[in-house]
């Protein structure tokens, strides 16, 4: 499995009064990793978005390890694309998007 190289999780959202940001994305040692929230989006918006960001270690490796078995267990099938193994290399890409090797 590729390692991330950013900070290790888990990540957390959590309300921010103290800046002009609606929600910040923190390390489970407290560090600011990512303010959320414009005046262009909706309290409820920056929330979600900022979940989804606290989630993301958790998806990259979920998807990994799904990943992985799905390809382990499957096998390439070039005239169908809606194969399970297609979707897993389509994950692969996604996953290196994710660790910047794209």
């Amino acid at each position: 499995m590729k390692e991330f190289k950013g900070s290790k999780g888990p990540w957390f959202s959590h309300s921010d009064e103290e800046s002009m940001a609606t929600s910040v994305v923190m390390n489970e040692l407290g560090d600011i990793l990512c303010a959320v929230g414009t005046y262009m989006t909706s309290t409820e918006e920056d929330y979600a978005n900022a979940n989804l960001m606290a989630a993301a270690p958790d998806l990259l490796e979920a998807l990994q390890e799904m990943t992985a078995i799905v390809k382990k267990y499957s096998y390439p099938q070039p005239d169908k694309p809606s194969s399970n193994y297609a979707r897993a290399e389509w994950a692969e890409s996604i996953i290196s998007k994710a660790l910047g090797e794209e």
